[in-house]
């Protein structure tokens, strides 16, 4: 690996709390501009938890997600937690209160900032995710072409010719056709939709993919053809 390359995407000590519940307690690596980066851990450590926090479907608790420089996610637990600490230590000894009230001002600043980055980044489309499960992630309810636009039409994408001629070119580039544009999810095989998941995400042109375990939930004679369609994408789109 060429240690020269961009830093694409930085986590550091990310937390991920449900209540009483650490899924992801202190967690941080670094991953490359056309790296292939494995998360690995034991069923229910945190891997999903981790990817999802990553695209912003969870709050984090604490820690903070930089994403080509900027920070994109920021938890405040670790603040809270230090400002208590501190008041705490100027109850105990008054000597070092000056020291005390000016990190927690300090702090405080910290946090402001950080819910202001957290705010400002907004959806980063650049980073897309293959979610583990392929039926539970597709709407029943739509179409094959209208899972896959529904990025472009958040996006602010207006021109129905042009939303219909990138699925058509998305579809073949996955390995479907473009007859498969008008039909809905329950009429695919398990492979079959989970290539109009990664259609659904490559769509975008993200600069960053995240896959949970994408073929931890197809037969075995397909887990090869979904493994090698990845790799040719990350040679054909970096």
């Amino acid at each position: 690996m060429d240690n020269n390359r961009e830093v694409l995407l930085q986590v550091k000590d990310l937390c991920q709390y449900f209540g009483p519940v650490k899924a992801v307690d202190g967690v941080s690596f670094d991953i490359k501009k056309g790296e292939v980066f494995g998360l690995v851990g034991e069923s229910g450590c945190g891997k999903t938890t981790t990817g999802r926090s990553i695209i912003k479907i969870y709050d984090i608790t604490s820690g903070s997600i930089y994403f080509k420089g900027q920070r994109i996610c920021a938890g405040t637990k670790s603040y809270r937690d230090e400002i208590a600490a501190k008041r705490a230590e100027m109850k105990a000894d008054p000597q070092k209160a000056e020291a005390c009230k000016a990190r927690i001002a300090q702090l405080q600043k910290e946090i402001k900032q950080a819910r202001k980055d957290h705010v400002k980044s907004g959806t980063v489309t650049d980073i897309q995710m293959i979610f583990q499960d392929p039926i539970a992630s597709l709407n029943p309810r739509m179409t094959v072409k209208e899972i896959i636009a529904e990025g472009l039409v958040i996006k602010g994408i207006k021109d129905q010719k042009y939303i219909d001629e990138k699925v058509y070119e998305i579809l073949e580039l996955v390995g479907l056709v473009r007859e498969h544009a008008g039909r809905y999810p329950h009429e695919f095989s398990g492979g079959q939709r989970q290539r109009i998941g990664i259609a659904r995400s490559v769509i975008m042109h993200p600069e960053l993919l995240i896959a949970d375990e994408p073929i931890s939930a197809l037969d075995v004679s397909i887990q090869a053809q979904v493994i090698n369609l990845l790799n040719e994408l990350r040679d054909t789109l970096n």
